[in-house]
């Protein structure tokens, strides 16, 4: 049986995927399918995350959360609002305009008060940006490279 190819490209979408992010976001970060990214990463064996996952709950101040499709722990019941702006705000009170919840070590799921930090809106959105024309920003190069 031949050895399954190996390239750069297929490592970074596989980093992106293992860090979370779904095989769609992967693929219009590359300009492509899901289906695309999809058979490429199965080719070259690399693992791909279980179909379905269980449901992820947990409760906070009362409110119970569940993991969403984007990742973040969002609350059952109206309001609905996500579990890290609530941590934050329990202890920092109010979230000014124009700032966001930032999870330091980028994982959507660890929400110890520690890992979350405030950023503008603007830097926050450039920190996580998938998409740099038609390549991968430079962040997560840095993390492949």
């Amino acid at each position: 049986m031949p050895v399954p190819r190996q390239d750069p490209k297929a490592a970074l979408m596989h980093s992106l995927y293992l860090q979370g992010h779904s095989l769609a976001e992967v693929g219009r970060a590359f300009g492509v399918s899901r289906q695309t990214v999809f058979k490429m990463l199965s080719q070259r064996g690399l693992k791909l995350r279980s179909k379905s996952p269980p449901i992820m709950v947990v409760e906070f101040a009362g409110t119970r959360y569940t993991r969403r499709a984007n990742g973040y722990f969002a609350s059952t019941s109206n309001p609905r609002t996500y579990l890290h702006r609530d941590i934050y705000e329990k202890a920092h009170g109010p979230i000014p305009d124009g700032l966001e919840v930032h999870h330091k070590n980028e994982d959507k799921t660890d929400n110890r008060l520690g890992n979350l930090e405030l950023m503008r809106s603007s830097d926050h959105g450039k920190l996580h940006s998938l998409v740099l024309g038609r390549g991968v920003s430079t962040r997560f190069k840095k993390k492949m490279g």
